[in-house]
């Protein structure tokens, strides 16, 4: 009997190891995989509320017919979602009207993605709605009817606006290629800090301020000066209305970078503190400046002295 026992409960854990190896393979079999290896050089996103279409030139991604620069992060992503989609499991057909509405591929939320190099199609994806998990979501592949449910946040990815997309940095350059900095203050003498020399053996120069000049307090404000970046771009004209607040002259091995900085008055008695925005020669458009990224250009000579 006990023999018998012993068989039996062997019999069933063999079964039960055996139906779960089929249930893994069956599993596995469902996924599917999309994948390329090419980097492309267009990536076209057609939506609702307007298309994007993000071009590789001269080492850099730009987006539309102005040019605007792009987050690079922002494109890596992209193409790092295109070039493997990983297809969890095929759920319905955009035959069926139902599941086009169901599935949110309609003209008002499907997302269209065309990823190209060279002019060559590299892959072709619609986006549809999220998954309950929010980590998934319904998409087509390379014109097909088949929505499959698809792995990662796809719709995050690529329901951008330009805005979203656009480069926040206004210029970024090595802090060691500055050179110098001068400051012009409305109805205040001009004044300005310069180094040269070797970085071992630098020789600083200060003119427009009687003072004894601090060189570890100078090269960390000269240093500062190595990027701007902005919370908001603007068009090619100042629409702003603003008053004149400072201009900066950043001298470089490889040219001047020029600033000019302009302030409207806060209008809420809560938050008192000026909108700024300025216009700077690396960009064709104005752009804001957010109060706590101003700390660098309201330095004043005593605040470098030793």
């Amino acid at each position: 009997m006990k023999t018998r026992k012993i068989v039996l409960l062997t019999a069933n854990a063999i079964l039960l190891v055996v139906g779960i190896i089929q249930i893994i393979v069956n599993t596995r079999n469902t996924v599917k995989t999309f994948s390329f290896s090419e980097e492309p050089d267009q990536i076209v996103i057609e939506k609702s509320d307007g298309d994007l279409n993000i071009v590789f030139e001269n080492n850099k991604w730009f987006i539309g017919s102005e040019k605007f620069e792009a987050t690079q992060s922002n494109v890596d992503s992209m193409i790092e979602y295109a070039q493997s989609i990983k297809a969890l499991d095929k759920v319905a057909s955009l035959s069926n009207a139902a599941s086009v509405s169901k599935y949110e591929f309609d003209q008002g939320n499907a997302i269209k993605v065309t990823v190209s190099k060279g002019g060559k199609e590299l892959r072709t994806f619609t986006l549809g709605k999220d998954a309950t998990t929010g980590i998934q979501c319904y998409a087509t592949i390379n014109g097909s009817n088949d929505i499959y449910l698809i792995d990662r946040d796809y719709r995050y990815i690529f329901d951008k606006t330009v805005d979203q997309l656009r480069t926040k940095t206004v210029y970024q350059i090595d802090s060691a290629a500055i050179t110098s900095v001068t400051v012009t203050v409305p109805g205040e003498e001009t004044w300005a800090v310069s180094r040269t020399g070797e970085a071992d053996n630098l020789v600083w120069n200060v003119s427009g301020a009687n003072i004894t000049l601090d060189s570890s307090k100078a090269a960390e404000w000269l240093n500062s000066f190595n990027s701007v970046t902005t919370t908001k771009w603007h068009g090619k004209t100042d629409d702003m209305g603003g008053d004149a607040y400072v201009a900066v002259q950043i001298g470089t091995t490889s040219g001047v970078i020029n600033l000019e900085i302009y302030s409207v008055p806060s209008e809420e008695e809560s938050n008192p503190t000026p909108l700024y925005y300025a216009k700077c020669n690396k960009s064709p458009y104005w752009f804001e400046i957010p109060s706590y990224n101003m700390s660098k250009f309201q330095k004043t000579p005593e605040d470098l002295q030793k």
